[in-house]
C-alpha cells in the first residue's frame, strides 16, 4: 500500500493512480485484509475459467486476459467463449449500469477490457461462422459536430458482438443509405444533439420510403424524446407508419437492447414494431390542437428605464493569452462530475468516495497536463456595441456610426408567465439610434482537445477519451465564465447583475443567430472557430453568447420553445 501510494504522489509511474484503485476496490469489494489476501487467490483459483474471465470485464481488469481466453479455448469453442462468456459479462455491467452500481466511465473501462479479449479471440473466430451477431450502421447526422453519445453506442454495440460501420458526425442522409445497402445492415442508428438537426432523422425515413428500402431506424441524443420518434413514424402528414420500426433509446444500453430484440429472431422483431405501430397510432389521436397565441407584444419589465453602463470601449477585441490557472476556478464541478463524467445517480457516501479516490485526482492531473502539453489553447473574442430594444429585436449599430444599424439579432416572447423576449431588457431607440448596450463574445479552447478525444477513442482507449472530452467541454465552459466575469468587470456590473445568454437554449433557442454574431465579432480570424450548415461551432468545445446588462434580466423559457418542443415531440 506504501509503494502505491508512493507511486501516485511522486508520479513514478502513469497507471499509478488506476493501480491504486484497483487495490482498494478490490479490498472494498471482498472486505478481506491483506493477511487473508492469499486464501482468496486460492479460492479464485478454484473458480472456473468462464467466471474469472466475467470478473476481469466486470472489475475492469485488463492485464492477462488474454492467458485467460487461451485457457477457455481449451474447453470451448471460439463462438462459444464470445457468446457463453464473453457476451453474458458485458450484459451484467450494462445491467450494474442501469441498476446504478456503476458510472459510465467504468462502463467503458470494462469494455477496454472487452475489446483486449475480443481482439485475441478474433485469431480464431476469422474462420467461424456466426461470429458477429448482426451489423449496424450509425452515424451523427449532417449539421451535427456532437459524437460523444454516438461514441458510447459504437463501444457497447461492438463489444457486444456486432459489427458497427460509424460513419461519424455531420454526415449526409445518402452516405448513410449507401452504407445501409453495401453492408445489408440489420439496422441504422442516428444521433442528434440539436432540435435543428434532429429534422434530419424523418429524412432517413422519407428517403428510405421514396427508394423502396426497409432499414429500422434507432434515433438518440438530447434534442430528442420517446414521442419525437413516434410522431416521426408516420409518414404522408400522419396517415402511414413506417413499416420497417423507428424506436427511441434513451441511451446505449437501451440502444443495445433494440438492436438485440432486431435481430435476435423474426417474432421478437415483429412484435417490437408492432408494439411501436400501437404506440404512435394511439399518440396520433390524443395529440390535441395547437391553441391561437395571444401574448402581448411587450412585457411589463419593459417600463424599467435602467441607465446603460458605459463600455471601456466600442467594438471587438481578443484575448488569447489567458493563464489557465485563471479557468480552474471558473470549473462547475457539479456538472464536470455528474453531467461530463457519469457520476449523475450516485449518491452519498458512494459519490464522496468517487470524487475523492477517482475525480478529484483525474482533475488535477488534467490541470497539471493542459499547462504543460497545450490541450486546451483558450481564445476569447468579445465586444461592445451600441443597441437598442425594439419588439422582439435587439437592434444593433455601428461603433463607428451610432446611427447606422448593423444586425439584428430577434427573439421568441413567452408565450404566457410574464411575456418576456430577451428585447424587453433593452431601452427602445432614442432619435433613431442606439439608447442601450449589449456584449457579444465567443469562446473555444482550440480543436486540441478534439484531436485528442478522437485519438483516444480510435485506439480503443474509451474511458480516457470520455474523461478528456468531459474535461474539455466543462474546460469551455469555465471560459465562457471567464469572459463573462471579464465583461461584467469592465462594465462595472455588480451583485450578480449581467446575465449571459447563450443560443439554442430557452430565452433564445435560434442557432441561426451565431452567423450574426460570427460576422460582427470576425470569429474565424480572429480566433479560428467556423461555423457547420446548422449554425453549430466547430471546434465543439466553443460557445457564443449575448450579456445583457438589466438587473432584471433572468433565465426563461420563450414562446418558441413551444415549437422546439413540437419538433422534438
Amino acid at each position: 500500500m506504501r509503494e502505491l501510494c508512493d507511486d501516485l504522489v511522486f508520479n513514478r509511474r502513469p497507471d499509478a493512480l488506476p493501480r491504486l484503485i484497483d487495490h482498494f476496490e478490490r479490498e472494498a469489494s471482498d472486505g478481506r485484509s491483506e493477511i487473508d489476501r492469499g486464501t482468496a487467490e486460492e479460492q479464485t483459483e478454484e473458480t472456473t475459467i468462464a467466471e474469472r474471465i466475467h470478473q476481469a470485464i466486470l472489475r475492469r481488469r485488463k492485464d492477462g486476459i488474454e492467458m485467460k481466453i487461451d485457457e477457455a479455448l481449451l474447453e470451448r469453442a471460439p463462438v462459444a467463449v464470445l457468446n457463453e462468456i464473453l457476451l453474458p459479462a458485458m450484459k451484467d455491467v450494462g445491467d450494474r449500469f442501469g441498476r446504478g452500481e456503476l458510472i459510465l466511465p467504468f462502463v467503458l473501462q470494462s469494455a477496454e477490457v472487452m475489446k483486449k479479449a475480443v481482439a485475441h479471440l478474433e485469431q480464431f473466430l476469422e474462420r467461424s461462422e456466426g461470429s458477429t451477431k448482426g451489423t449496424v450502421v450509425i452515424a451523427t447526422v449532417f449539421g451535427d459536430v456532437h459524437d460523444i453519445g454516438k461514441n458510447l453506442v459504437h463501444t457497447i454495440l461492438a463489444n457486444n458482438g456486432y459489427t458497427v460501420h460509424d460513419l461519424g458526425k455531420q454526415v449526409p442522409m445518402n452516405t448513410i443509405l449507401e452504407k445501409a445497402v453495401e453492408v445489408k445492415a440489420d439496422a441504422i442508428g442516428l444521433s442528434a444533439l440539436l432540435v435543428s438537426t434532429s429534422k434530419q432523422m424523418p429524412v432517413c425515413l422519407e428517403e428510405q420510403d421514396a427508394r423502396g428500402l426497409r432499414f429500422p431506424v434507432i434515433i438518440g441524443g438530447a434534442a430528442i424524446n420517446r414521442d419525437f420518434g413516434r410522431r416521426i413514424a408516420l409518414l404522408e402528414g400522419g396517415t402511414r407508419f413506417f413499416e420497417p420500426g423507428v424506436f427511441y433509446a434513451r441511451d446505449a444500453f437501451e440502444g443495445l437492447d433494440l438492436v438485440d430484440a432486431l435481430t435476435s429472431d423474426p417474432q421478437r422483431r415483429q412484435d417490437l414494431i408492432e408494439r411501436a405501430k400501437g404506440e404512435a397510432l394511439a399518440q396520433r389521436e390524443r395529440r390535441p390542437a395547437a391553441a391561437p397565441s395571444r401574448a402581448p407584444s411587450i412585457s411589463a419589465v419593459k417600463a424599467d428605464r435602467v441607465p446603460a453602463p458605459q463600455p471601456p470601449f466600442w467594438g471587438v477585441r481578443v484575448l488569447d493569452r489567458i493563464d489557465l490557472r485563471e479557468l480552474w476556478p471558473c470549473f462547475d464541478l457539479r456538472s464536470l462530475y455528474r453531467l461530463s463524467w457519469g457520476a449523475a445517480n450516485t449518491k452519498g457516501d458512494a459519490f464522496a468516495r468517487l470524487v475523492g479516490e477517482e475525480f478529484e485526482p483525474r482533475l488535477r492531473l488534467y490541470q497539471a497536463q493542459a499547462r504543460q502539453d497545450a490541450l486546451l489553447e483558450p481564445k476569447v473574442v468579445y465586444g461592445y456595441f451600441p443597441a437598442a430594444g425594439l419588439g422582439n429585436d435587439i437592434i444593433l449599430y455601428d461603433p463607428m456610426q451610432p446611427t447606422s444599424e448593423i444586425a439584428r439579432l430577434r427573439f421568441p416572447r413567452q408565450i404566457g408567465g410574464e411575456h418576456l423576449s430577451l428585447a424587453d431588457y433593452l431601452l427602445e431607440p432614442s432619435d433613431g439610434g442606439p439608447s442601450d448596450v449589449v456584449a457579444l463574445q465567443i469562446v473555444t479552447i482550440g480543436r486540441n482537445a478534439t484531436q485528442r478525444t478522437e485519438a483516444l477513442q480510435a485506439a480503443g482507449d474509451y474511458s480516457e477519451s470520455y474523461f478528456v472530452h468531459g474535461f474539455s467541454v466543462q474546460a469551455a465552459e469555465a471560459l465562457a465564465e471567464y469572459a463573462h466575469r471579464h465583461i461584467r468587470r469592465e462594465l462595472a456590473l455588480e451583485n450578480g447583475r449581467g446575465k449571459r445568454y447563450s443560443w439554442g437554449y430557452g430565452a433564445c433557442p435560434d442557432l441561426g443567430a451565431h452567423d450574426v454574431v460570427f460576422r460582427l465579432l470576425d470569429a474565424t480570424s480572429k480566433i479560428g472557430v467556423t461555423l457547420t450548415p446548422a449554425f453549430q461551432i466547430v471546434p465543439e468545445q466553443s460557445t457564443a453568447a449575448i450579456v445583457i446588462h438589466h438587473p432584471k434580466a433572468s433565465y426563461f423559457n420563450a414562446g418558441a420553445t413551444r415549437e422546439v418542443a413540437a419538433a422534438a415531440g
